[in-house]
């Protein structure tokens, strides 16, 4: 059987739980090695993709709700039972189920599903069986717990607006696993990793799941397709889409029975502590889980304070001054060899530590880090990032203005800015809107540029001692040169104006086609034969020579 396999986007972008049964091993040490779509029982997805944006860097973002999800692009509204396709987008399960019971553009397959209709963002191939289940992994709140947790009993603090914790993860250098370092890591990951482990579910890309994680999911989902169905709920909707959220109700109940089967967790064996030395990357990431790490010359500071990775502390609290995204590469692989467990093409953010910041708030709690040794070479970072904006800030005004000089010589005609410029300054409202109009509105033959009724007139106007020209015009506007008047034809000069074209079409039929050369005339010869007298050619009617004329 041909399996399906995860396009790019979607295995760099999420994470899955995949079925009990399904062989890890392979994916353990290859990171772009695509899932198979039909293994995968659930895809997680964060609820937002800008948590460390809200929570680490910019107070005035901090007020959006970080359990806000993304909308259905059928509906338009949140989720409910969502399905997530191939693709990548994410449907309501009963939107997605009428979609592809109603829609035109699909073509006949065998199988299981009759038909296989198209995305209706991407244009991509949906079918109803390649449904995935998402869950929502609110990584904020995770975060959130993680901090409380380490501030429980520590004093308070002061502004939190742009601080970001994180936490120390441990990477085998044999696996593409990386979880925050705790006495239940490093596993024994040959069968796989178990949903059930600490911190897997935000951090791990590839676990397997259980019982309990795939019927919560379900019950979740038929809880908000029954209240759907409530009065209240269902008195808003029409007889055809409570009938799709019936049908959605009944496969869900089937999915829930069907997930009975599903063994509860496997368990897993610890590595032994002296087993774990020098067999591990250590790193900083967000405690939300997103691919957020800190700057290299900031490992270099703390590296310079505490001797090794390993002495790292599990937890550090950060003031954040800048940011910069970007996407994994073999370059970005090479450069930081502990990111090698990400896919291709994932998205990353590396931040730059305010450590002046940090050591004034932070440093009674989790004690200060000397970094004024390095003030030379942050400052240098500092000096960078503003030299590249100020750079970028010129080149965007530049081209702005490029542009702006562009429309405006295009508008009049190929003269200079300026005189352009002092052109549109002396016109109306309605005038310097349809500056560059006549371009793809030209005016109507037959009309005046200065007729008041034209829908687009012409912007250009006339030099104040311009006197316009008030004699005949021709069907263009432009002014008419003086003819002879044209004497009127009787029936006479008709029939001999017919007579004259007929002459002239006999005489276009017997000359030779263009580009050929005109053969010599040879002199009549006379053949006796013993037949009869030869058939004379009928000639050709008139309306005949008027056609071959023409």
């Amino acid at each position: 059987m041909h399996k399906i396999l995860t396009p790019g986007y979607v295995n760099a972008q999420f994470r899955f739980a995949v079925r009990p049964s399904f062989d890890s091993r392979r994916h353990m040490q290859d990171p772009d090695l695509p899932l198979p779509w039909q293994d995968i029982v659930q895809v997680l997805v964060p609820s937002t993709a800008d948590t460390w944006m809200r929570h680490g860097m910019s107070s005035s973002a901090s007020s959006v709700d970080s359990t806000q999800a993304t909308t259905c692009p059928i509906c338009l509204s949140p989720p409910t039972a969502p399905r997530m396709t191939r693709c990548g987008h994410v449907y309501c399960y009963a939107c997605i189920l009428h979609y592809l019971t109603v829609a035109e553009n699909g073509k006949g397959t065998r199988g299981v599903q009759r038909y296989v209709k198209r995305c209706p963002v991407c244009w991509d191939d949906v079918m109803a069986r390649d449904l995935k289940s998402v869950r929502w992994i609110d990584a904020q709140s995770l975060a959130d717990l993680h901090t409380a947790a380490f501030l429980d009993g520590r004093g308070e603090v002061g502004d939190m607006s742009d601080i970001l914790t994180l936490r120390l993860m441990e990477r085998p250098h044999d696996s593409v696993i990386a979880l925050p370092r705790s006495p239940h890591w490093p596993v024994d990951t040959s069968l796989g990793l178990p949903c059930t482990q600490p911190d897997a579910l935000a951090f791990a890309r590839c676990v397997l799941a259980s019982r309990s994680l795939v019927t919560s999911s379900l019950e979740s989902d038929i809880a908000s397709v029954e209240k759907d169905m409530s009065p209240p709920h269902a008195s808003l909707l029409d007889e055809l889409s409570l009938e799709f959220l019936r049908v959605a109700h009944a496969q869900l109940m089937e999915q829930w029975e069907q997930a009975q089967a599903l063994p509860e967790s496997v368990g897993t064996q610890c590595v032994p502590d002296e087993q774990r030395q020098g067999m591990s990357y250590f790193y900083y990431q967000a405690a939300s889980g997103q691919n957020v790490f800190i700057h290299p010359i900031d490992i270099k500071v703390l590296l310079s304070h505490f001797g090794t990775y390993a002495a790292f502390p599990d937890t550090l609290m950060v003031a954040v001054q800048h940011a910069e995204e970007g996407t994994v590469d073999e370059s970005l692989r090479k450069k930081c060899k502990y990111m090698a467990h990400l896919p291709m093409s994932a998205d990353v953010t590396f931040v730059e530590i305010d450590w002046a910041r940090t050591s004034s708030v932070l440093g009674p709690i989790q004690g200060d880090i000397p970094w004024k040794s390095w003030s030379s070479t942050l400052a240098q970072r500092r000096q960078r990032h503003h030299e590249k904006a100020t750079k970028e800030e010129r080149a965007r005004i530049r081209a702005d203005k490029d542009t702006k000089n562009t429309m405006l010589k295009s508008s009049s005609g190929g003269g200079s800015a300026s005189d352009a410029a002092r052109d549109t300054s002396s016109m109306s409202f309605r005038e310097s809107a349809m500056v560059g109009a006549e371009m793809y509105f030209p005016i109507h033959p037959g009309r005046l540029a200065d007729d008041p009724d034209v829908v687009f007139p012409s912007v250009t106007s006339h030099p104040p001692n311009h006197v316009p020209n008030d004699g005949p015009r021709t069907v263009w506007g432009t002014p008419a040169t003086a003819t002879m008047p044209t004497p009127s034809l009787g029936a006479r000069d008709v029939d001999e104006a017919w007579n004259a074209l007929e002459a002239r079409a006999q005489d276009d039929a017997s000359m030779p086609p263009l580009g050929t050369k005109q053969r010599p005339k040879r002199k009549p010869k006379l053949i006796l034969t013993g037949g009869g007298r030869a058939k004379r050619r009928p000639r050709p009617s008139l309306q005949q020579r008027i056609q071959a004329a023409r």
